[in-house]
């Protein structure tokens, strides 16, 4: 059987991508016209992961600049189990054409990186990897090469002839993705709003939480979704500083690790049936 074999592996997402997801999510809530508009609550506001430093904090505070901060609590993960135990594939439509007319065959359409041309020639397989920058005539060149180490062709252009051919068949596939889900976990994550007064961190904090509460689910960098639910609120006052007012906002994040990898895809699958029919 002619088939292509492809090693490799798809970005899955961890606990940093999560962080960045709700980050992203943050932004889109203070600043729903954008960055570069006004923010929602009438201030600055800085939304970034991780513990603020104590410099930058004190002065953006002085300064009236609000930060949200964005980093897991203390608590242990959990690990439940996974959520399905099966694999899913996903292929994607190739764009590389192959056209086959008599004798001959064309090709045409877009050439890409995740492409396998194959041209069978009475029963007899060439098979071709293509690349990303590679064009249709250029692929119609590097497959007349191979078919000319057995036989006679003829080249023009995107189009080549295989003379005296009996049989003439062109496909063209694309590797496909496989992913499975290789273990689920939950995480605490803290929201966390510092405000020079009380009244900007409950109105920065009430927006916050309730943007955060009208969606159950965030997009990850993998496209899986990592599910969200409420746990806390903590509010801290001037205890922790002359210009802090902080409220912390806890939510338990829930997604799954996926584990996925490129697979081998058949071109010719019904070869051998090509080679015992009789051109006669």
């Amino acid at each position: 059987m002619a088939s292509e074999h492809a090693a490799g592996h798809s970005l899955m997402a961890d606990l940093s991508d999560v962080e960045n997801a709700i980050v992203s999510r943050i932004t889109d809530i203070l600043y729903p016209g954008g960055i570069t508009e006004a923010s929602a609550v009438g201030v600055t506001c800085r939304i970034y992961r991780g513990w603020p430093a104590p410099a930058a904090l004190n002065a953006d505070l002085a300064a009236g600049v609000v930060n949200v901060t964005v980093f897991p609590s203390a608590t242990a993960e959990e690990v439940p189990d996974p959520y399905f135990d099966v694999s899913y594939s996903h292929v994607v439509s190739a764009g590389l054409t192959g056209m086959v007319a008599g004798d001959s065959v064309t090709m045409g359409g877009v050439c890409g990186g995740n492409q396998i041309v194959g041209i069978l020639v009475d029963g007899v397989p060439y098979i071709q990897k293509v690349m990303a920058t590679d064009t249709a005539d250029g692929v119609a060149a590097n497959l007349a090469a191979l078919i000319r180490r057995d036989r006679d062709v003829s080249l023009s252009h995107a189009t080549f002839a295989v003379p005296g051919a009996r049989s003439l068949e062109a496909r063209v596939v694309t590797r496909g993705l496989v992913s499975r889900g290789a273990r689920r976990q939950r995480h605490d994550i803290v929201i966390s709003c510092w405000c020079s007064g009380a009244l900007s961190r409950d109105l920065v904090g009430k927006m916050v939480d309730a943007g955060m509460m009208s969606r159950s689910f965030i997009s990850l960098v993998d496209e899986t979704k990592a599910r969200l639910r409420y746990v806390s609120t903590h509010v801290y006052d001037q205890s922790q500083g002359a210009n802090l007012y902080r409220r912390d906002v806890c939510y338990k994040c829930e997604y799954t690790t996926i584990h996925s990898e490129a697979a081998p895809v058949m071109v010719f699958g019904d070869i051998f049936n090509n080679r015992a029919r009789s051109f006669a």
